[in-house]
């Protein structure tokens, strides 16, 4: 999950390179910046071998006044819609890996004074543990098939 969160703070900052805050962002932050919470999270049933998580992250895009803050937001929801939903996942370097996050819905809201928000849904997949069971190697038939 933190790979995916880092894509889309990478993405992001390509579209609107400004100060990034990730924990929580201090009472003398910078405007422009952009802050990335923790996402919410739902885990569901799948198939009998996945189990899939919902991700919901609200971003938070800081500016001079709310309709400079929702120009930048639309701006990057609009990239992300002209890619199909789809941005890259990059590796720990900040290279692309090959797979991608497809978002299921990305919503453009103004906030509070000077921000707007970009909220981001997306599934993704995991398989159960499935216990070590090692393969037949070797089978012999002790009496004839008719």
């Amino acid at each position: 999950m933190n790979q995916e969160i880092g894509s889309i703070m990478g993405f992001f900052y390509k579209v609107f390179p400004v100060k990034i805050y990730e924990l929580e962002v201090p009472t003398d932050f910078v405007v422009p910046s952009m802050y990335f919470p923790f996402p919410r999270v739902f885990d569901g049933n799948d198939s009998n071998q996945t189990y899939m998580k919902t991700y919901n992250l609200s971003i938070k895009l800081f500016h001079h006044d709310s309709k400079q803050a929702y120009r930048e937001a639309e701006n990057i929801a609009e990239k992300i819609n002209g890619n199909r939903n789809v941005i890259p996942l990059l590796d720990i370097k900040g290279l692309e890996t090959g797979d991608y996050i497809r978002f299921t819905r990305v919503e453009v809201r103004i906030g509070d004074r000077g921000v707007a928000n970009i909220i981001l849904h997306w599934d993704s997949r995991y398989y159960y543990h499935q216990p070590e069971i090692p393969a037949i190697q070797y089978l012999e038939f002790e009496s004839g098939v008719k």
